[in-house]
């Protein structure tokens, strides 16, 4: 390993001092790098940790980003096969399970004859893990560019989610999404 590979896992380690033994780490510059690969001890509890909130944050993301880059293979991927939606604060009516095939379905026609573009921005996850469930609260603001080319003709919608996910074969999944809107701006599609 070469030295700057070496200081940059050193650095690494040392922004991460609660996963890595700290002894380890102070004196690691002093060691060959032989001898860092075996000094690091890790925590795989605390490690696991991260990389199950990662994995959350990342299902939560991509359902977003998914609908704006019209990647909907991406966006049905971080769902379970059915899902509990509740977007109830903005449109009424009550929750409701759904086939996940169905929803982002229902996502593609809708987003591909109303929109021209959007983003949606998620954002503050908090991550509360037990197990193998999890749920990850955020914030959002979904802005969307109607088709037609009207100069100004949009609508911008902020709020919060609150997903729920199961760990399913190894990976995350949504299980539950429910929307609550806070504030909207511009015309609202109907």
């Amino acid at each position: 390993m070469n030295h700057q590979r070496r200081n940059i896992l050193f650095t690494l380690g040392a922004s991460l001092t609660g996963f890595f033994s700290s002894t380890a780490l102070a004196t690691a510059g002093a060691r060959s790098p032989n001898q860092l690969n075996t000094q690091v001890t890790v925590n795989t509890a605390n490690l696991q940790k991260l990389v199950d909130r990662a994995s959350i944050i990342d299902a939560v993301n991509i359902i977003g980003m998914g609908a704006d880059l019209r990647d909907w293979k991406a966006c049905r991927a971080a769902f379970a096969d059915r899902v509990l939606t509740d977007y109830t604060s903005l449109n009424g009516g009550t929750p409701n399970t759904v086939a996940a095939d169905t929803l982002v379905a229902g996502w593609a026609d809708f987003f591909t004859k109303t929109f021209k573009a959007t983003q949606h921005m998620i954002t503050n996850h908090i991550v509360t893990v037990n197990g193998d469930r999890a749920t990850c609260t955020s914030h959002f603001r979904a802005h969307h560019i109607y088709l037609g080319g009207e100069s100004g003709k949009t609508w911008t919608l902020g709020g919060f989610y609150n997903h729920g996910l199961t760990r399913i074969k190894g990976r995350w999944k949504v299980t539950q999404m429910k929307m609550t809107w806070t504030y909207e701006e511009g015309i609202r599609p109907g």
